[in-house]
């Protein structure tokens, strides 16, 4: 069964079933929630789905939610159109067969739609592997790092020297980290990320309407660095549950004020939360590919994380529009 808005799934009464198979499910997270659905249908640019696996009583057996992305408009939206998976799909017992099922109605539902599909696993995906390759992916390693928030103090004491010691001088030299309180302070930081996307990353940022969203809602958590009543930097993303927390954005005027280090209090403020509000762990959704350098890595790798391999699943649907919107994508990045 497809459901292509929120509105659709909560008209089929489908919306508290799928949540409590999400909840029970071992590899249950945020971006396969009915709470992701809600939240990312009002962004712009952005064509969430979700594929449920039914059986013959109605009982979900397995789900995966999905998102057609898009950057800008007219020839940039055509070439840049992509279809994105985080942490699914969610299988009853792993079945590869329902895995199989659910890769090939995505695959058919994004013929014409996206050029091509990638799976951002959230979890080890080996027992699925089978199904993937069979359906035509191509597995590619990715690595991240998982921080356990299992206690403040143990979390402390897992950081490297250097940022222990870089919180404590940013915090002595007046800079404070905080959830954000208002609209503004979420735009303040928005527009830190813009300047770092323009220069450094080099790569399309989503408007500023994810970001006002996620404040919104009771399911993410934003957290602001300050320095003399100024936004300096700041982390933003989702939470599921008392389980996980995890860093979709980070970012920091890092060396503008002497002593001060935005980006890494900001990284530390939510496992700090975690730590203190009973989560599990602390994602911090990937930390690049483990042949080539990557500096966000070695910052990440301070953080006293598991460093994990879950990779990414991979399916080109259109080859020669996918090599048109590679090479767009060189041109963007050596303009800016």
């Amino acid at each position: 069964m497809l459901y292509i808005s929120y509105a659709d799934l909560k008209n089929a009464q489908l919306v508290e079933a799928l949540d409590a198979f999400v909840e029970a499910h071992p590899h249950g997270n945020y971006f396969q929630s009915s709470e992701f659905f809600r939240l990312i249908e009002t962004v712009q640019g952005y064509r969430p789905f979700v594929l449920l696996s039914l059986s013959g009583r109605g009982a979900i057996e397995g789900s995966l939610m999905g998102v057609i992305q898009s950057d800008g408009q007219g020839p940039k939206a055509w070439f840049s159109r992509r279809l994105i998976v985080w942490g699914g799909p969610l299988v009853a017992g792993q079945s590869v067969q329902i895995a199989c099922m659910l890769l090939e109605a995505v695959k058919r539902y994004a013929r014409n739609k996206a050029i091509f599909i990638e799976f951002r696993n959230l979890f080890d995906c080996t027992s699925l592997h089978e199904a993937f390759l069979s359906c035509g992916f191509h597995f590619r390693p990715h690595l991240n790092y998982i921080v356990k928030t299992d206690d403040v103090e143990a979390a402390r004491s897992r950081l490297s020297s250097n940022r222990r010691r870089q919180i404590k001088t940013s915090l002595a030299a007046g800079a404070t980290v905080a959830e954000a309180e208002s609209e503004a302070e979420v735009m303040a930081l928005y527009e830190i990320l813009k300047k770092l996307y323009r220069e450094k990353v080099k790569k399309p940022l989503p408007g500023p309407d994810l970001f006002v969203n996620l404040w919104k809602s009771p399911s993410a958590k934003v957290f602001v660095v300050k320095h003399n009543g100024k936004v300096v930097g700041g982390s933003i993303g989702p939470v599921y549950r008392n389980k996980v927390l995890y860093q979709w954005y980070v970012c920091g005027e890092n060396g503008a004020i002497p002593g001060v280090h935005p980006s890494v209090l900001a990284s530390w403020a939510p496992i700090e939360y975690g730590a203190r509000h009973g989560f599990e762990h602390f994602d911090f959704m990937g930390a690049g590919r483990p042949n080539e350098d990557y500096g966000v890595r070695e910052f990440k790798a301070r953080f006293g994380g598991q460093q994990v391999c879950y990779g990414r699943y991979e399916l080109v649907l259109n080859r020669s529009l996918y090599e048109v919107g590679k090479l767009g994508l060189k041109i963007y990045q050596y303009l800016r």
